[in-house]
């Protein structure tokens, strides 16, 4: 028999045996302004297993980012228990939620956060370092930067790339350190199509080789290539299940 959301949506076969790689109890994310409270998650359960490609949709100010940073320990929840590949992060000792972004969650942000400093290749291979893998970490760079098609922009700083080279070495820096669950804001926004396309593939690729991706986007085009499209609004999961009229390939997309 199919797994079935919480909503009632048939979900991907393979979600059946998968383990957990996110688990979200009855969490909620409060803040006071002024005399009132403003909720940027209210309630939100939420399981999504490896290997899951994920996209989460919906407008500005409806919990996206949040939900993200909830996802990669970036912020704490004010309700509610948050368990990441199995661990339990809530309470968790700052020291604790570093070695879980470090070893367990890679992000790509949607303002890129590259060292200005370093080339390319040496902000990827700084990100693969941090994570404990120093052998090799040189190659395992270049060949992330190659994968996102800047093989021929690795020896250029940041100042001396477009906006969406900057957010291909973001995303190569993300790919490089291996971790189980790959986050990314708006991963293409920056993007034109035809790079956009080629960052998408390689985001699917890493579904397919068992990595838990999870996409947050604006764009709904995107979400006809994921396995399982999640939309909020206000704080609250409205809609959670497969794309709508099934799902489609990379090279369908258009926007």
């Amino acid at each position: 028999m199919d797994q079935v959301s919480a909503l009632g949506a048939p979900m991907p076969a393979r979600a059946v045996d998968a383990p957990l790689a996110v688990k979200l109890e009855g969490v909620s994310r409060r803040y006071e302004v002024g005399s009132g409270v403003v909720y940027a998650l209210r309630d939100v359960d939420l399981k999504i297993t490896q290997g899951e490609f994920v996209v989460v949709l919906g407008p500005s100010g409806s919990g996206k980012t949040t939900l993200l940073n909830m996802i990669g320990a970036l912020d704490t929840a004010s309700e509610g228990r948050v368990t990441i590949a199995g661990r339990s992060i809530t309470g968790a000792s700052r020291s604790d939620l570093f070695a879980l972004r470090r070893n367990t969650v890679s992000f790509i942000f949607q303002t890129f956060n590259l060292f200005p400093t370093l080339t390319a290749v040496e902000n990827v291979q700084c990100a693969v370092e941090i994570a404990g893998n120093k052998r090799g970490a040189k190659a395992r760079a270049e060949a992330a930067l190659t994968r996102v098609g800047l093989a021929d922009r690795s020896v250029h700083y940041p100042a001396e790339l477009s906006g969406g080279e900057q957010q291909r070495v973001a995303i190569a820096r993300a790919l490089a350190t291996g971790n189980p669950i790959l986050v990314a804001d708006e991963p293409t926004g920056d993007l034109d199509y035809r790079t956009g396309v080629q960052v998408l593939e390689v985001l699917q690729s890493q579904a397919r080789a068992g990595h838990t991706v999870i996409v947050v986007t604006h764009n709904r085009e995107i979400s006809r290539i994921a396995d399982r499209v999640i939309e909020l609004s206000s704080g609250q999961i409205v809609s959670d299940g497969p794309p709508l009229g099934g799902r489609a390939d990379v090279a369908e997309l258009r926007w």
